[in-house]
């Protein structure tokens, strides 16, 4: 870019920074450091020395501005990046989040940004695989940062690091963290920072054959200590007793609870390894391993946990369904009622799997985390299995817009274990089509999920190039957008996934939908900021026109008095507002919402003489342009029924403003008593 008159500034600017990639960068979430410093942390030797090998100890700063740290998934490495620029770095530098949505890591789409320390996560195979090229160029943009006064810390996980073909220059520093912290003194943290330091004792009576702390990693970790406060909670609600879970002198003193513990923090492998092992055609004992049908039951008892017996029966029949496709032969239906009734009874097979039945035939399997341990032991080892077990939860969701809970959780807890891109896929194939709300769902809880988010946000993004998932896509956006607690740059994922939903879909109930979510989005702050930013982006041809416009269609939904709010910021929002409704007027597939939409000003502000004259001031010019006359005619038309302050037909006041005298005996507005 070139600079005129540079003398203008020179002298009173050290630093000027001209960038044109502004709407290119990446976004991140604003973070506070004294949140993040209060947070559960722990530092143990291991750490100590990867931490001690980055910090200046006459400065307690780092000695890098951009430092990498690389380990293997689920060590915990963000947690040692946030704390390390919570800690380390000035009161008056900024904490920010970066979200990588990209296709690949590339060092121009990096902010600069004076006094920030941003923090960014690789650990997306498919997505962040780093190149000698970002690593290369990352020591040059150390150089930028300082001069800014700013920081970047990147982990990475193991995988994506090949230690020798990726050679940072002497300005980026790399620190390796081998093992997570301990996994006890992670679980008494996180019990501590949920004020439920009373739990921490029965840490000690957990049942050692069924439970281990040892050996989990920092994600596991956490995971158990947010199961121990379950466990405590389902012991409460089960039993009515109270334990003093914020009393820190307090010891384990309720056995049911300690069990209960031990049962949800269990695998329960050994058991399992057991009862899925070689199949048993007669059940010979608590050893032998369970027959097809009675695992379509424990299967049933996992998802449904305490229901009634008919209910359960009928989910169980629909798996053993799903998986065998039934023999609709006399014959086959007659041996399988044989075998059915020689076997032992559905209350027997119910007792044997685990479950217990009332005298009123009511199933209690008060289990959860046993019930975890059966659907994902089935997961891991059967993968055979995963399609039908899917198809199978699918089918229990029902065809009612709403998803049981209990399904959503069972799907939930499959997909989000490992978070491969695979089992999305397989997961949209197997909802293809349902009605329910289980797709969206789950993929709700997939992109707020801090270790797999970033895939499903991948996964949606080839979704929303698809008619068949448009829908869903649309839902779960729309869900994301609604949230207050979602961050700018999930917000602005999901703007791009709708873009993307708009320009490859021609179904008019997929536009519907999305300008429903925009209009919805128009009716928060943040949203119009999002809103004007896609109007802005079409306008500046950086996006394409029907995502642009149906941002536009939703501004106009704004309800504002005296005038409508696109006529009172027409001068200070970032695109032109005449040339979004010439544009839109004269496109047939556009014009007729807008003139209803403009119909809806006109009618709003009639009462008032003030504003109404200044609508039709700030409209007549547009409807004056080029290939307006249809649109002019057809808003006339439409505003026949409008009363003005004075008693005036308002679509008669349109007419004299806009047809010439001389062709007033050639056009007739229908019902206003214009002549013909």
């Amino acid at each position: 870019m070139a600079i005129q008159q540079a003398d203008v500034v020179a002298g009173y600017v050290n630093t000027l920074h001209i960038e044109k990639r502004t709407r290119d960068v990446l976004d991140g979430v604003a973070l506070d450091r004294d949140d993040i410093r209060q947070q559960p942390f722990v530092r143990d030797s291991e750490w100590g020395s990867a931490w001690n090998k980055v910090i200046d100890p006459a400065t307690s700063r780092p000695h890098r501005r951009v430092l990498l740290v690389v380990a293997p998934g689920s060590y915990g490495s963000t947690t040692f990046a946030l704390q390390l620029l919570a800690r380390h770095t000035s009161d008056q530098i900024d904490l920010v989040k970066l979200d990588a949505d990209w296709r690949a890591p590339k060092v121009g789409r990096l902010p600069l940004v004076e006094r920030r320390a941003f923090q960014l996560d690789l650990k997306d195979p498919d997505r962040d695989r780093p190149s000698a090229d970002f690593i290369s160029a990352l020591d040059s943009h150390a150089q930028d940062l300082e001069t800014c006064d700013s920081y970047l810390v990147i982990t990475l996980t193991e995988e994506l690091y090949d230690h020798g073909f990726l050679l940072p220059g002497s300005n980026v520093q790399v620190v390796h963290l081998h093992a997570p912290p301990p996994a006890r003194q992670v679980v008494e943290a996180h019990l501590r920072g949920r004020n439920c330091v009373g739990l921490i004792p029965y840490l000690d009576d957990l049942d050692p054959s069924r439970v281990s702390l040892e050996g989990l990693d920092a994600v596991e970790a956490v995971r158990a200590a947010g199961t121990v406060i379950t466990a405590w909670q389902e012991h409460e609600r089960a039993t009515g007793t109270t334990v003093a879970v914020t009393d820190p002198h307090a010891v384990a003193s309720d056995s049911d609870l300690t069990d209960r513990m031990s049962d949800a923090l269990s695998d329960w492998r050994d058991k399992l390894d057991k009862l899925f092992g070689e199949t048993a055609t007669v059940h010979g004992g608590k050893d032998a391993s369970l027959t097809f049908e009675d695992r379509c039951l424990l299967l049933s008892l996992a998802i449904r946990q305490s229901a009634p017996l008919p209910d359960v029966a009928q989910t169980a029949r629909v798996l053993h369904e799903t998986v065998t496709p039934t023999d609709h032969g006399r014959a086959a239906l007659g041996a399988g009622a044989q075998a059915a009734f020689a076997g032992r009874g559905l209350r027997r097979r119910v007792i044997d799997v685990g479950g217990s039945v009332n005298s009123h035939d009511a199933v209690v399997f008060d289990r959860p985390g046993y019930g975890k341990a059966v659907l994902t032991y089935v997961w891991d080892n059967y993968e055979a299995m995963r399609r039908p077990l899917l198809q199978w939860l699918v089918k229990d969701a029902g065809s009612s817009a709403t998803a049981e809970q209990h399904t959503v959780d069972g799907v939930s807890t499959l997909i989000l274990r490992h978070g491969a891109t695979d089992q999305f896929s397989l997961l949209g194939q197997v909802t293809r089509g349902a009605k329910s709300d289980l797709l969206p769902s789950v993929m709700v809880r997939a992109v707020h999920d801090e270790h797999i988010g970033r895939r499903a946000w991948g996964t949606l993004y080839r979704w929303a190039g698809t008619q068949e998932f448009a829908g869903s896509v649309v839902a779960i956006c729309d869900h994301v957008l609604s949230d207050p607690r979602a961050s700018t740059s999930m917000a602005k994922m999901a703007m791009v996934r709708l873009r993307r939903v708009v320009h490859t879909s021609n179904a008019q109930d997929t536009t519907d939908a999305v300008l429903a979510v925009f209009t919805e989005l128009a009716k928060q702050p943040s949203g119009i900021d999002r809103l004007t930013e896609e109007v802005a982006a079409w306008q500046d041809s950086k996006a394409g026109s029907r995502a642009g416009s149906l941002a536009f269609l939703a501004l106009m939904s704004i309800q504002q008095e005296p005038l409508p709010y696109l006529l009172t910021q027409k001068n200070v929002t970032d695109f032109n507002v005449d040339r979004a409704l010439r544009d839109l007027l004269g496109d047939m597939s556009t014009a007729p919402v807008v003139i209803a939409r403009l119909t809806a000003w006109i009618a709003a502000c009639a009462s008032d003489e003030s504003a109404y004259d200044e609508v039709v001031a700030q409209l007549v010019p547009v409807l004056r342009g080029q290939r307006m006359f249809q649109a002019a005619m057809d808003l006339m038309q439409a505003l026949k029924e409008v009363r003005t302050a004075s008693g005036e037909n308002a679509a008669a006041d349109f007419y004299q403003h806009l047809v010439d005298k001389r062709v007033h005996p050639l056009i007739n507005i229908e019902g206003t008593g214009m002549p013909a």
